[in-house]
């Protein structure tokens, strides 16, 4: 069977796979990320005990809603891009406005949170379904917000017991020396975890299997 796309699916697959390859050779050329201290940086207790669960239902709940689109695919791909990239991507966003990163790097941000958080999801399903997904403008519309949000709990921290944003210092990703005391960040990122979830559960109807 033959993929079938309108003149304006058609364009628009283009547009963002031109976008991801621009990004991909711009970050290449110009992106450099210490990996031990990235490593560090999310590998934090608290932050595993709200992401692992937050992978684990997003890439299994498909199956008790009314979204054919939502599968293990589609889940399991989107929510672990969003795990190991948003904190970045977000992080980067915000430094590239503070003037602390080249506005170059903004494409690339940008590349890999639309491509986590949307293209990904319309990419998949293209090729599952040789069709583009009806679904994939509510997509783009509700999912960046999510991964908003998991970029800014992802660079909470307490700095003298204050709440800070990690992308704020000129050493970021690099994490703080005292890891051990912070889950009262836990606490601090559950508006932002209860707004991803209301865009997540409340886009669907959900049902008991």
């Amino acid at each position: 069977m033959g993929v079938v796309l309108t003149t304006f699916e058609t364009w628009y697959v283009a547009g963002w796979s031109l976008f991801c390859v621009l990004g991909l050779v711009i970050g290449i050329r110009g992106v450099r990320i210490p990996w031990r201290d990235a490593r560090a940086f999310l590998l934090v207790p608290w932050k595993i005990a709200l992401f692992a669960p937050a992978i684990v239902f997003v890439t299994l709940a498909g199956r008790f809603t009314d979204d054919e689109t939502w599968d293990l695919v589609t889940g399991g791909g989107m929510s672990i891009f969003t795990a190991l990239t948003a904190w970045w991507a977000v992080g980067t966003m915000a430094r590239v406005v503070r003037k602390l990163a080249p506005p170059s790097h903004l494409i690339v941000a940008l590349a890999v949170m639309f491509f986590s958080s949307a293209w990904f999801y319309d990419g998949y399903l293209l090729l599952r379904d040789h069709a583009y997904t009806p679904r994939w403008l509510g997509n783009l519309m509700l999912s960046p917000t999510t991964y908003l949000c998991a970029g800014i709990v992802q660079n909470l921290e307490l700095r003298e017991g204050k709440l800070a944003l990690a992308w704020t210092r000129a050493d970021w990703p690099r994490p703080l020396t005292d890891r051990t005391k912070h889950w009262p960040l836990a606490l601090a990122a559950l508006p932002f975890v209860a707004v991803a979830a209301d865009f997540l559960v409340g886009a669907v109807g959900w049902h008991l299997p």
